[in-house]
């Protein structure tokens, strides 16, 4: 074995990872390196001489798209599988902050009955069996879209299953639920009927049906368009069950006297769009997400969403200081969930080390 030489010698030996300054140091020093060449000795900035070297190092290997920086915040997926497939993934947070996240690839029953503790709300957007993934689909033909900025993977259900796929999930939802604690699934008009006659069948109690209005439905000529999508709210147990929470959302109009006048028809909920940049096959707007999860659970309350997709609904807890578990079926939407919570959430939380994460960067690839 050639001994290493230099700095950049000692980098190209360690596994992909995250590494802290303080840490590579150690590791440095332990092969030597820092005895190297006057390595000791204190330079302008106050600090050893291989310390700058390492610094150097680790900034060409940054312009090779070798190394960059793991984030803003002192977090680190702690994953099961492998990055391309993650079978679980743990968000370790390493401030002194209730919030985390894990989540899990697996069918939505399955995310479901795998739940460590009871859920206080589980927030569902299930696939609508619209054909997504069929190119001849009326959804396909009618909404264009660059498909090269899709996230791969998107898993639909055959409407002939819809049924049973229905009450598979809403079944294992209504057991993993708490006393008191919410179902809220998002569908479209034409599938919340069974959602709301399935989970009642499952033991929840119905609480709402919320009109969401949208800018534009799916245009026909050969019945009304479909211009609104809905949102069963149900929860576990009767609706005087002590242990059921409700919240005014504070944004939503007031009577003549100023209290709150929360009704059933938001039409204040923006259409979600993430112009020229990656993005998932189905997503809902934050606002919608957030709106149910500050009304229907306090701060630290677990929220789950079996159904991750883009991860809406973990980036919505964890802002709203909720802990977050949910799966999905496809790779993908974890892989993707990941990347946005490093990206939208973990930089409100300050580093005290600066932290690096070492990858093998694809061949052609921008660093």
């Amino acid at each position: 074995m050639n001994p290493l030489r230099t700095e950049a010698d000692l980098l190209r030996t360690l596994e992909r990872g995250c590494y802290t300054l303080p840490e590579l140091y150690r590791l440095d020093e332990q092969a030597g390196l820092a005895d190297r060449a006057d390595g000791r000795r204190i330079i302008q900035d106050g600090q050893a001489q291989y310390k700058r070297r390492l610094r150097s190092a680790l900034l060409a290997f940054k312009r090779q798209g070798r190394a960059r920086p793991a984030g803003t915040g002192k977090a680190a997926w702690l994953i099961e599988g492998s990055t391309t497939r993650p079978q679980r993934a743990l968000l370790i947070w390493l401030p002194a902050d209730p919030s985390h996240v894990e989540l899990v690839l697996g069918a939505a029953a399955t995310v479901l009955r795998e739940a460590d503790e009871p859920i206080d709300l589980i927030v569902a957007d299930p696939p609508w069996a619209l054909g997504r993934g069929d190119h001849r689909s009326a959804y396909r033909r009618t909404y264009g879209r660059n498909h090269d900025q899709v996230m791969p993977g998107y898993v639909d259900v055959d409407p002939a299953e819809y049924a049973a796929f229905t009450s598979e999930w809403i079944g294992a939802a209504s057991a993993a639920l708490r006393p008191g604690g919410y179902l809220a699934v998002v569908t479209g008009a034409q599938q919340a009927a069974r959602v709301q006659v399935t989970a009642e069948d499952a033991g929840l109690t119905y609480v709402n049906s919320i009109a969401v209005a949208r800018r534009f439905g799916l245009y026909s000529r050969r019945r009304f368009v479909h211009q609104h999508h809905r949102v069963t709210l149900l929860c576990k147990g009767s609706l005087t069950e002590p242990a059921r929470v409700f919240h005014l959302p504070p944004e939503m109009p007031r009577g003549r006297t100023g209290q709150i006048y929360a009704t059933d028809l938001w039409t204040d909920i923006p259409e979600q769009r993430r112009r020229n940049l990656l993005r998932y096959d189905n997503s809902l707007h934050p606002a919608l997400v957030s709106r149910v999860i500050r009304a229907t659970t306090d701060l630290d309350h677990l929220v789950a969403d079996p159904f991750l997709g883009s991860g809406t609904t973990a980036i919505a807890a964890l802002q709203d200081g909720r802990r977050f578990y949910g799966g999905d079926l496809n790779a993908e939407s974890l892989r993707f969930t990941m990347g946005r919570i490093l990206a939208e959430v973990v930089p409100v939380i300050r580093p005290e080390t600066e932290q690096l994460t070492l990858f093998d960067a694809p061949a052609g690839a921008p660093a």
